[in-house]
């Protein structure tokens, strides 16, 4: 098979999609051949099957030089490919189409967020199919949609090897309102004030979004306005690899996402075999007999989000250890990047054949 995938951006060390260097490593593994249209590009090494071509963000082309581009190469590529698959962005869909239609290749989107907005409510049309990660991770009701679970790289992740003294609490998301990373910094604040918990930190790691830029500078202000000051690090934008290797020495993962953000970033968490704290019920199946402890409201407000930050601190290092691997083991078998990219594949089959 020979498919051809559209996605935003090749570049490993980016703290935001880096991921999907993994994804077309493992996709070209399973296709004869992978052709990518990416909006920019670092230039990293491919697989010898692989052909990427940029639509010049990464040099300075605008909207239209870029438009223009992604044109040229939807007309040459879709007409070769077995069919075409869109990551995340719905804006690509509708310039896929047409060429989709007219040479009559399946056109799949994979999508994974609570926002609804016309562009993807025009995208979820155009699509002959919708690809998700969980029940709750695509926003609109369509008889279109695969739940497909997500795809973690288990390489990134090998057996933890133990936690950094003292415990760290670390959330791995974009410094954005939704995240609620002011929720984290309160809470860690009681802990700090209490006192009964021990030594502890908490690390923030993420940047800004730009809808919210002036977010990060707020968390700065309430963690200086605490009294006393919380052990919380905002350590900014990291490389995804650095970020995984900060998680994998933690004790505890946080992820405050809402029901609809099935956040990858709580997987893996659980992936690095960390008790990993959630607010979205979607994660439920994969908690076990922990997920009382490990589960809150999506509306937790500090204190609460304190209490069970304290019942897990209380644990020894090797209660967490074991509750830990709990979570891996369910975690890999739902959601490691292998299992993904065989559904992905046995779905291109699927649809390249039937229709």
């Amino acid at each position: 098979m020979r498919w051809l995938l559209i996605t935003r951006k090749l570049d490993p060390a980016d703290d935001q999609v880096g991921f999907v260097m993994r994804w077309v490593e493992a996709l070209a593994a399973r296709l004869d051949r992978l052709d990518v249209i990416c909006q920019e590009t670092a230039y990293p090494p491919l697989p010898s099957n692989v052909r990427a071509v940029s639509m010049g963000k990464e040099a300075g082309a605008g909207r239209l030089a870029q438009a223009w581009r992604f044109t040229a190469h939807l007309r040459r590529l879709v007409p070769e490919v077995d069919g075409v698959f869109c990551h995340m962005i719905p804006r690509y869909v509708w310039f896929a189409a047409p060429w989709a239609r007219l040479h009559r290749k399946p056109l799949l989107l994979w999508y994974t967020h609570r926002q609804v907005s016309p562009e993807l409510r025009l995208a979820a049309r155009l699509a002959t199919h919708i690809l998700t990660a969980s029940p709750g991770s695509f926003p609109l009701p369509s008889d279109r949609v695969h739940v497909m679970g997500h795809g973690i790289d288990a390489a990134l992740f090998p057996p933890p090897e133990g936690e950094e003294t003292p415990p760290t609490i670390v959330q791995v998301a974009r410094l954005a309102r939704i995240k609620r990373q002011d929720t984290l910094i309160r809470a860690a604040a009681l802990l700090a004030a209490r006192g009964d918990v021990g030594a502890f930190r908490v690390q923030l790691i993420g940047g800004p979004v730009l809808e919210q830029p002036d977010y990060p500078a707020m968390l700065a202000a309430l963690i200086r306005s605490c009294d006393p000051p919380p052990p919380v690090t905002l350590t900014g934008p990291l490389p995804y690899p650095e970020a995984m290797a900060l998680l994998r020495r933690s004790a505890i993962a946080v992820n405050l996402s809402p029901p609809g953000l099935f956040d990858k970033a709580a997987l893996e968490g659980m992936i690095a075999g960390k008790p990993t704290l959630v607010t979205n019920p979607d994660f439920a199946p994969l908690l076990g007999d922990a997920a009382d402890l490990l589960t809150l409201p999506p509306d937790a407000d500090e204190s609460s989000l304190a209490d069970r930050l304290a019942q897990l601190l209380a644990l020894s290092p090797e209660e967490r250890a074991a509750l830990g691997a709990e979570l891996r083991a369910r975690a890999l078998a739902a959601h490691s990047l292998d299992s993904l990219m065989d559904r992905v594949v046995a779905l291109m089959d699927e649809v390249r054949r039937h229709g």
